[in-house]
Order: C-alpha cells, then structure tokens, then sequence
C-alpha cells in the first residue's frame, strides 16, 4: 500500500481473545490474527485443516473520528464509477508505447467546474465561436439553460490573452440547483464578471451521485468532472484517489485502423479521427485506460519530483482514460478551474514551478516522459468486465482480480468492508493417521483481504501471546 492509503487507517484496540478449546488428541492450534487496513478489523480465526477442534472468535473496532468521509462535491460519483474504481490484480496490460513529445515540457486541459447550487441562477447563452477564431464572448444566439453561477466567476474568452491557450477547450461541468444534476458542455466563457456567460452545447444526462461516464470532452464524450485533478490532491502530502484524464496526441499515439478509433467507455472519436490518428498500438484508442503496471515500483523510477511521484501513484493504482486528442506533440493531464481556485496556480505556487513549463530539459517535464514512456492499456477493460466489477461491491478492480486499494467510501461515511479477511494455514511434518502428527509441526500461514488490504498477519500458540508473523512457526507437543 502507498502512502496515501494511511488517511483509511485507524489504529486498532486492544483485545483479549476468548481462550481456545482443545481436544487432548489434537495438537495445540495456533490462531492467527489478520489486522486489517481501511476498517482494521481483528480477525481470530482457526484454521479449518486442523479438523473439528477449531475454534473461532472475531472482532473489530469502531469507527475512527479520522475514518475517510467522502463529499461528492469533492470526490463525486458512485463507487463504481470508471473515474474511482482501482485498478485490479487480474488487469492485462499491453506497452503504450507512447512517444515522447517534441513541442512542450508539458500541458494541461483545463476543465471548469462550477458546483455553486446556491449561486444566482444565471442565463447560458449559445456561441458558436469555439476553435474557430471568436472570442466566445458575446451571445451568437438565444438561452441554451440556466445554471447556478457566481456573479464573480470569470472565464476568460478565447484569445492570446487567455493563460490556458489561445482556444481552450474549457470542458465544463455544472452543478443544477438541485444539488445533484450536472450540466455539461463546452467551451464556456464569460468574459467579465457579471458578464455574459455563453457555451457552444450542452447535455444534462448525469448525475453527481451517479456513474458519471459521459461529459463534454469532445474528442471522447467523457466527463468533464470525472477524472479531473481537483484542488488539494496535486499538493506536497497530496494524493489523487481516483482515474485521471489524458491528452496524447493522435497523431503519435491514437490508433484508428478498422476500430473507428475508440473504445468503452468512450463513445466516439475525434470527427478527423480517420485521418489524424496515426498511432500503432490497437489498444491505444479514445477511451483507453492507461496505468502503469505493478511491476513497476515507483520509488525506482528516478522520478525527480514529489509532484511527479503522487501522479504515477495515481496511474498504478487507478490509471487515467484518453479523453481527447491534444492535436500537438504534447501530453496534458485535466486540471479543476473554479471559484475555489485553480489547480494549475496552486501547483505553481505549492511546488514553485509550473505545471506546464515550456522546456523539455525540467525535472517535472523528465518526469512526466518516465511516466507516460512507462503507461501500458488495461485491453481486458470493457463494459462487461465493468458489470462484473460493479457487481463484486468492492471485490474487484478494473481489469478484474483484488482491487491495488480499497473501492471509494460511501458519501458521507466510511469504507463498509464487509468481506471478512480469510486465513490459510499449510501444514508441514510427519504425518500419522487420525489427523495426528509424528513429529513437531510447521505452519505457514497466508491471509487476503480483497477489499481492505492485509496490513499484519498475528499467531498464538494456545492461549499465548499475540506475536508478528514474520515467518512459518513451528509447533511441538501434544495439545
């Protein structure tokens, strides 16, 4: 486990096991003790191979003050959403093989993200300027909604003058007064406060306490808000607990071939898909989930920065979907701009350089090749492995198999773990008849937990003490 798994960990308490009931024909029976992370449940279990005589006792603590609550303003979707599912140990992992850039150290897309219920509900006006030379400014047409807006809130028109590039693509996301219906779209300006706020299209189909697959990403369909670096995450102690977005760029990295140029969960590609995508890897398409792969270990990758080193944790244990074509030799990561703030400034000024530096010579920007040279595609991730995961209620990962880290909480509470962990024990000696052994016994002893994680393994021998299990313990004498 990493790191930023320790905010789910809760110190256990103490306990005094029940003593266990022993036959005088059987051996002494050595319980183990499975601790937990996430609920940090103590388990006393005995092992079944030891016959009829196996005694079980089970405990677990109570909620922890500093358990993980999950506000879906900040960490929005249903637990088996693409944007928080980890990935799992069953994943099948194809080399990217993505090329280093040529034109930019590295980028972002900026999404805006307005989740303000209670702001003065503001009239959306139709502009159709887009990518296409306009400044986005003004109304081209009549209402397209009205949403909950501050009256500060400023998105800078397209322009030279716009720090996020000339036509950003400004995918958006905002929350309705009703505190839960998202309205996408994209690209959003409003010029000055107060001013007129306009967008190009928009659809309403998700919900914040939902999936949440779709969205405004127009190269992909996929979601403004999910998968978007959020402020607090990209920090020094920071940790990003769900998918990230990506931006390659198609004429490197996206493949098209007879595949129509994406895959689940995206539903389209970019309209020049057929001609602009010139990648060679099959798997790399539009919708793609990207993830470095478990045998690499991220502490070796001579990553220079601690920025860099919270994103590739986030690639190992959650991974991140292609969700648009950045049309230039660059990559970009979605970054959150909103009236709270924007992740880009507050990475400048949490780490003191930027997020998108111009040189390719920068520690960030070496970093950032480490990572994206290292990115392979989950391929066996597609909307029927999804239901399979979705169903497990924790058990599994994207990709199948024991999720890398816990599923996300529940809104508003804590991980519910409720798969107990399970215990082995191999037993190894002379064997007699009966279940007798001839000789003194050792015993190896393994233990899972597929939604929490297994933290320590504990043994006792008889009513004695609680030890680490380190290695097979040897167990002589009749019990």
């Amino acid at each position: 486990m990493h790191a930023h798994t320790t905010p789910r960990r809760r110190p256990s308490e103490s306990v005094s096991p029940k003593p266990a009931r022993a036959h005088a024909r059987a051996l002494a029976i050595a319980l183990i003790g499975v601790l937990v992370l996430g609920s940090l449940a103590l388990v006393i279990a005995g092992s079944p191979l030891w016959g009829p005589t196996a005694a079980v006792d089970s405990r677990s603590t109570s909620p922890s003050p500093n358990a993980v609550v999950r506000d879906p303003l900040t960490w929005p979707f249903s637990r088996d959403s693409i944007w928080n599912l980890p990935i799992g140990a069953s994943a099948v992992y194809v080399p990217g093989n993505i090329k280093k850039p040529t034109a930019y150290g590295m980028t972002t897309d900026v999404d805006v993200l307005v989740l303000t219920p209670n702001a003065p509900s503001t009239p959306v006006y139709y502009n159709g300027d887009a990518w296409n030379g306009g400044s986005r400014c003004s109304a081209q047409g009549g209402v397209l909604f009205s949403a909950p807006i501050p009256t500060n809130f400023v998105v800078p028109g397209a322009g030279s003058g716009n720090p996020d590039g000339t036509t950003p693509n400004y995918a958006t996301a905002i929350l309705a007064a009703d505190g839960h219906t998202l309205i996408q779209g994209q690209p959003m300006a409003r010029c000055t406060a107060g001013g007129t706020a306009t967008i190009m299209w928009s659809q309403q189909n998700e919900d914040l306490l939902g999936t949440g697959n779709s969205g405004a990403h127009g190269g992909s369909m996929l979601s403004s808000i999910g998968g978007t670096i959020r402020l607090g995450e990209l920090v020094p102690g920071g940790a990003i607990r769900h998918a990230l977005k990506v931006n390659l760029n198609g004429g490197d990295d996206y493949y098209y071939g007879n595949t129509g140029g994406f895959r689940w969960p995206a539903t389209t590609a970019d309209s020049g898909a057929s001609g602009a995508y010139r990648g060679s890897v099959p798997a790399l398409r539009m919708g793609s989930l990207l993830a470095l792969p478990p045998s690499i270990d991220v502490n070796a990758m001579g990553l220079e920065t601690d920025a860099a080193k919270i994103v590739a944790h986030a690639f190992q244990d959650y991974g991140g979907y292609t969700v648009d074509d950045a049309a230039w030799s660059v990559y970009a990561l979605s970054t959150e701009y909103s009236p709270s703030g924007k992740v880009d400034t507050e990475f400048q000024s949490a780490w003191g350089f930027p997020i998108s530096p111009a040189s390719r010579d920068v520690p960030w920007a070496r970093d950032m090749d480490r990572i994206f040279g290292a990115l392979g595609v989950v391929d066996n991730w597609n909307y029927a492995t999804w239901q399979v995961t979705s169903a497990s209620n924790g058990a599994l990962g994207a990709g199948l198999g024991v999720p890398r880290v816990p599923w996300a909480p529940d809104f508003g509470g804590i991980v519910q773990d409720t798969l107990p962990p399970a215990s082995t024990a191999a037993l190894s000696g002379s064997s007699g008849v009966g279940n007798w052994f001839l000789s003194s016994v050792g015993v190896t002893v393994s233990a899972t937990d597929s939604q929490s994680g297994v933290a320590t393994i504990q043994v006792r021998t008889d009513g004695g003490a609680w030890q680490l299990y380190i290695s097979p313990v040897t167990v002589a004498g009749d019990g």
